[in-house]
């Protein structure tokens, strides 16, 4: 009787040193996300705390732990077009990696509740909303810096739309145009064969504005340029002071939301083949790489959605105006 009460003693002894130890361990875990914590999300306890939560709710906590996370940012606005705030919080591991989640807060309660994944991203610069009169909701534009070191030399940065599909309970990418470009390569490199250095530039103004209908617009001024270093040295990046410019130019676009394609579109054209009208999205004429010999065929292509979703791309000659006249083009252009 003594050696079992022994046991057992034994047993209990341990059952409170494990649950002290689950206690000593899941004490101040956070099980929602609350505004307190919204308030200061870089300090340790809610930084952790909120990127196990958001790794959790992405599916993506078997991919990173909370701590590895840098940074997290959060952003504001009415995305479901409910009248309440949304919570978009970006958890960045570095300058390649950022996730971006979408939180409404409970009408009740100081507590926040997962809607979705907005995506993976390079390095997000900014978000911020451009209001959408026609059914109350805001669209989330992603301003996303990416550092790819990958054949030449590339930095470049984009502008990416999101809106909340409600039916299908997912964001839905409505833009996606480059805003800035930066490569440098060899000309042995690629198809020219010249062992020259060369670079494209591109920076990019925007201002947004309102169509006849009080719908968001993306006016672009794009100033680009082509440019060839002296440099006879193939292996090292030349001094910038070695680079002249060959070729420049200005381009004008303008984005524009359209209710029926529920998307930022340049134009709306008429697809010869088929007589379907089709949204156009991107006009590859407008690329800096036209500047450079090599790469200008792509001058006559466009990117285009069709009425059931699907994108691409096809010759610009493919298509009409909607009169039946001969296509137009997208962009104004000053040499």
């Amino acid at each position: 009787m003594i050696g079992l009460l022994k046991k057992w003693g034994i047993v209990i002894c341990v059952a409170f040193v494990v649950l002290g130890i689950f206690t000593v361990k899941t004490y101040g875990v956070a099980e929602k996300i609350t505004t307190d914590m919204l308030q200061d999300p870089n300090s340790e306890k809610n930084k952790e705390n909120i990127s196990r939560i958001v790794l959790h709710d992405t599916g993506r906590d078997a991919v990173f732990s909370p701590e590895e996370t840098v940074e997290i940012t959060v952003y504001e606005g009415d995305l479901l077009g409910n009248g309440q705030e949304q919570a978009i919080i970006a958890l960045s591991f570095g300058l390649k990696n950022t996730d971006l989640a979408a939180y409404t807060k409970n009408k009740e309660g100081d507590d926040y509740t997962y809607i979705s994944d907005v995506g993976e991203f390079f390095d997000v610069k900014d978000v911020f909303f451009l209001p959408l009169n026609s059914d109350g909701t805001n669209i989330m534009i992603v301003r996303e810096y990416a550092n790819q070191n990958i054949g030449a030399y590339e930095r470049s940065s984009f502008l990416k739309g999101y809106i909340w599909d409600d039916k299908n309970e997912m964001f839905q990418n409505v833009l996606n145009i480059p805003e800035g470009i930066e490569v440098t390569w060899n000309g042995s490199w690629d198809t020219s064969g010249e062992e020259r250095w060369q670079k494209i530039e591109e920076r990019s103004e925007f201002a947004d504005g309102k169509t006849d209908e009080n719908n968001p617009t993306l006016k672009l001024t794009q100033y680009q340029a082509y440019r060839i270093s002296d440099s006879t040295d193939k292996d090292n990046i030349p001094d910038e002071s070695t680079f002249h410019t060959a070729k420049n130019r200005v381009v004008n676009q303008t984005y524009y939301w359209d209710d029926n394609w529920r998307r930022f579109i340049l134009s709306e054209k008429k697809d010869k083949a088929t007589g379907e009208n089709v949204a156009v999205i991107e006009d590859y004429s407008a690329s800096p790489y036209v500047l450079v010999e090599e790469y200008n065929n792509m001058a006559n292509n466009v990117a285009i959605q069709r009425q059931n979703g699907t994108i691409e791309i096809v010759p610009s000659n493919t298509l009409w105006e909607l009169d039946g006249t001969e296509a137009k083009s997208t962009f104004l252009v000053y040499e």
